[in-house]
């Protein structure tokens, strides 16, 4: 029978993975951002958030009028690289984070949180599906009101999440003092 990899290597393995994971997505992010170049990342969030037929419309002839369209067409599918490797940085790293605190019920909110972050990466999957619908020419109101909504819904999770793992490091920081002043 195998035995189970200790508390402490269990521990060293999140860490390690976590940041590697981190440093992968962020490398990534930096690729992506400069093979779309001249589109930015807030023109693609604009797209995400349009609530009319009208306004996505009006966004793709913009992008067709300064040669972003293909970029834009582009975005969607690096997009699912994207949601992976958030999605599993924000895991780990909740769980990584919390895990440092060694509070009971922290550690247990961040397995939550890690499970939590999954949703947001249903939401956006979706989200990208409408998306591609309207820049393939298919726009109705129903997919642009479901891209709006879910890109709402996956950068709320997506902050509530990065917020624990910021409440976390500051619980870690702040005991980490106290048990200086103390010890």
């Amino acid at each position: 029978m195998m035995e189970l990899p200790s508390w402490p290597a269990r521990f060293s393995r999140l860490r390690q993975l976590f940041w590697l994971f981190l440093l992968l997505t962020i490398a990534y992010m930096v690729w992506v951002r400069s093979y779309l170049h001249p589109l930015s990342s807030g023109e693609i969030v604009q797209f995400e958030i349009a609530k009319t037929v009208t306004k996505a419309q009006a966004i793709i002839q913009d992008w067709k009028n300064t040669g972003k369209y293909e970029q834009g067409v582009k975005s969607t599918y690096f997009a699912y690289i994207f949601i992976v490797l958030y999605t599993i940085t924000i895991a780990l790293g909740c769980q990584f984070i919390s895990t440092c605190t060694g509070n009971d019920i922290m550690v247990k909110s961040g397995r939550g949180f890690a499970w939590l972050i999954a949703g947001a990466a249903i939401c956006d999957i979706i989200e990208n599906i409408a998306m591609s619908q309207t820049l393939r020419g298919n726009a109705s109101q129903w997919s642009v009101s479901i891209a709006n909504n879910l890109a709402r819904v996956k950068f709320s999770l997506v902050i509530v999440c990065i917020l624990f793992m910021v409440a976390c490091t500051l619980y870690w920081l702040l005991d980490r003092l106290a048990k200086g002043k103390t010890g």
